[in-house]
């Protein structure tokens, strides 16, 4: 894994600019690659991960490749692929390989246009929670999306404001508005949707909100757009004892113009809506 000095691009771009012309995207600098958006009021801009090459490369080796994850103060620093179901990655990394840990995956109808710089409603992201011992315990030192159990430290998540998601168009930053224990269906509404009618979006943001470990102050609207990141956990039993039990991270999509900020503003959830089973 790279060391974050290496993998940060500095100066000021532009959000959701597309890539132009018809270039051989395998020649392709990383210094065309669109950065984000300076904030209007001249203050703290967050530095994604200059990861397009990378990106690129595979890609290349796999054309299920659509996007590449980064979490900070996490080792989630790779590429997501996207086939037409939801099983066929489910124990495959990357390259199509066999691998019982899997791979980052994205929901199949969780639609991209022009290369990523247009993402669905809910952009949902699907990883492995092994446990240790497998399938009794989280370890959130372990492989994959049993890294994002570590937001449940509160220094870790004020520290973690942001999630970083980078398509061949575009540098998306998604802001944290929760981080919460769930049941594999959520009620009123159910998390794992690409698209919501009216009203719904804001109604399950205020939901996974009441589940938090800690209270985000980020607002969530009708217009916006959502990344759900989803993993098993064992926190109610053993995998066997309960397959249903859910860990789900849940960011906005940060539009141009928007200010940041260096760390989240949380607040420990004293009334935890606890999932139902």
């Amino acid at each position: 894994m790279k060391q974050l000095g290496k993998r940060m691009i500095a100066g000021l771009f532009t959000l959701f600019v597309l890539l132009g012309g018809c270039r051989d995207k395998q020649e392709e600098s990383s210094s065309s690659h669109p950065s984000i958006s300076a904030p209007s009021d001249g203050g703290y801009q967050p530095q994604p991960p200059d990861v397009l090459d990378e990106l690129l490369a595979a890609k290349k080796k796999n054309s299920d490749v659509v996007g590449w994850l980064y979490i900070p103060n996490t080792t989630v620093d790779e590429a997501v692929v996207q086939t037409t179901n939801n099983e066929y990655y489910l124990r495959r990394d990357v390259e199509k390989r066999s691998d019982y840990a899997g791979c980052y995956y994205m929901d199949y109808e969780s639609v991209m246009f022009d290369d990523g710089a247009d993402l669905a409603q809910n952009s949902i992201i699907y990883g492995h929670n092994l446990g240790s011992p497998m399938g009794v315990k989280d370890d959130p030192n372990g492989v994959k999306f049993a890294q994002l159990l570590k937001l449940e430290d509160e220094q870790v998540a004020k520290d973690t404001p942001y999630i970083f998601f980078t398509t061949e168009a575009a540098v998306h930053v998604f802001e944290i508005f929760a981080a919460a224990y769930t049941e594999a269906l959520t009620s009123p509404v159910p998390y794992h949707y690409a698209q919501y009618q009216p009203g719904q979006l804001v109604e399950l943001a205020e939901d996974m909100k009441r589940r938090s470990t800690y209270t985000y102050d980020v607002e969530v609207t009708d217009s916006d757009k959502i990344l759900t990141l989803s993993t098993c956990t064992y926190k109610y039993g053993t995998y066997s004892q309960n397959d249903q039990q859910r860990y789900v991270v849940m960011a906005r999509l940060v539009q141009p113009g928007e200010n940041y900020h260096e760390t989240a503003v949380i607040e420990k959830n004293q009334n935890i809506k606890e999932p139902s089973f």
